[in-house]
């Protein structure tokens, strides 16, 4: 393609055929362009950062014509072909122009740019204990791979913490938690580290936002907030002590997960303790119809959002506990269902997937699916995305030593058929799934 030092001419040109066009159209005989293809499905696509995108718009009429693109307005090419492409997310209209002596012919192309890292699955992974620290993998839909510790890949030279357990995704940031180690904070695009919290002061377990200037970290010793700021840890929040894991920050409330207290409700506004729900081992979801669910060792429990009164369910078979080598626990929401995968007393283990209809005590009468053989659940088993509106689940092979080295990743449509297995080989033991 020519430099942008060639597109004063060429728009001296455009500026001059355009008006040879007003003033003596009757006199030329030379037909306008018109375009026949405009060179994508009706001028939109989609992109990822670093990827590129060819237009090549056909016309008739080609015969002493000129042309012109431009992208949010700045003039960019003169050539009949445009190549696009960015190191930044976001979304482009690209504006082309063809001239000539008669007339002129236009038209406008919308691209949307995702990040290296939207579109997909996040997996974080707790890291080959004495090997590695934790790491992040990356399924991107569209294609059949994983893509592999692209933490690492975006910060040459930084490291994660020992048994990254937790992340979360919020206001275009990645938040990464592990037991031991720094926490840290990531753009949620493209997974560089934007901040870092060397010294804790108690071990991590989870984080969760509150608004724009503030965050929560659930540790070994009660909750801390979080400064987004500047990033830094603040007071720990008071009436909350000992080992806290699972947060939730829904509309006044905060729900935080208790080992010795079952369940915590602080109210938002001022971090005061409204509630506690004990014998609650595992949560926290939330179904489209607003309603707050957790687990006790036998019953699903509803909580209402905004009274705080709970219905208990019996789920017909027991939890096993996210407390042993804690982890976020298996439960999750659909926009109309709750899905646990059924794991070992201990948390770990299992090939079962319940799914709850609420109203519906006999859909809990038999698993709703159940994962290939020879596969059992690591870590938080099972997340549901929404936006798909299919579960997804992380599995390894079952047994000990080698067979901690094959992972694979299901994907079930809402009626429990699996539409989709990937599989990836390292001794990565899966902790959380995330949606970007």
């Amino acid at each position: 393609m020519r430099k942008n030092k060639l597109l004063l001419p060429v728009l001296i040109l455009l500026t001059g055929l355009i008006t040879i066009t007003g003033c003596r159209k009757d006199d030329v005989s030379l037909p306008q362009p018109e375009i026949t293809d405009n060179g994508m499905l009706n001028g939109k696509d989609s992109i990822v950062v670093g990827e590129s995108i060819t237009i090549h718009p056909k016309i008739n009429n080609r015969t002493s014509t000129a042309y012109e693109w431009s992208v949010n307005g700045v003039a960019k090419s003169t050539d009949s072909v445009f190549v696009f492409q960015t190191d930044s997310a976001g979304d482009y209209k690209i504006n082309y122009i063809a001239v000539n002596p008669t007339g002129r012919t236009s038209f406008e192309y919308a691209i949307h740019v995702w990040g290296k890292y939207e579109q997909g699955v996040i997996l974080i992974n707790e890291g080959w204990f004495g090997h590695d620290n934790g790491n992040v993998n990356f399924f991107r839909y569209g294609k059949d791979t994983v893509e592999q510790m692209i933490y690492k890949g975006a910060n040459p030279g930084k490291e994660l913490g020992v048994t990254s357990q937790h992340g979360a995704v919020f206001n275009n940031k990645l938040y990464i938690v592990s037991k031991q180690g720094p926490f840290v904070a990531t753009d949620a695009k493209s997974l560089k580290e934007t901040g870092r919290i060397e010294n804790m002061p108690a071990d991590g377990r989870a984080f969760a936002g509150v608004d724009a200037t503030t965050g929560i970290i659930s540790t070994s010793d009660g909750i801390y907030k979080v400064n987004l700021t500047n990033f830094t840890i603040g007071a720990k929040v008071a009436g909350v002590d000992g080992e806290t894991g699972s947060l939730l920050v829904n509309g006044d409330y905060i729900f935080a997960q208790s080992q010795s207290e079952g369940a915590i409700i602080l109210k938002k506004s001022d971090f005061s303790v409204v509630k506690k729900l004990a014998d609650i081992g595992q949560g926290f979801a939330k179904t489209a119809d607003g309603s707050i669910w957790a687990t006790t060792e036998n019953q699903l429990v509803k909580i209402n959002p905004a009274t705080l009164d709970t219905t208990k369910i019996a789920l017909g078979f027991s939890m096993g506990s996210s407390w042993f080598a804690w982890n976020d626990g298996t439960l999750t929401a659909g926009n109309d269902a709750v899905y646990i995968a059924k794991t070992q007393p201990w948390g770990a283990g299992g090939d079962e997937i319940y799914k709850y209809v609420p109203g519906n005590t006999a859909s809990l009468s038999a698993p709703w699916a159940k994962i290939p053989a020879g596969k059992e659940f690591y870590g938080s088993g099972a997340r549901f995305n929404s936006a798909r509106n299919e579960l997804v689940v992380t599995a390894i092979q079952s047994g000990y030593g080698q067979n901690y080295k094959y992972n694979s990743l299901y994907f079930y449509d809402p009626s429990g058929t699996l539409k989709k297995t990937v599989s990836y080989e390292y001794f990565y033991f899966p902790a959380l799934i995330l949606f970007n």
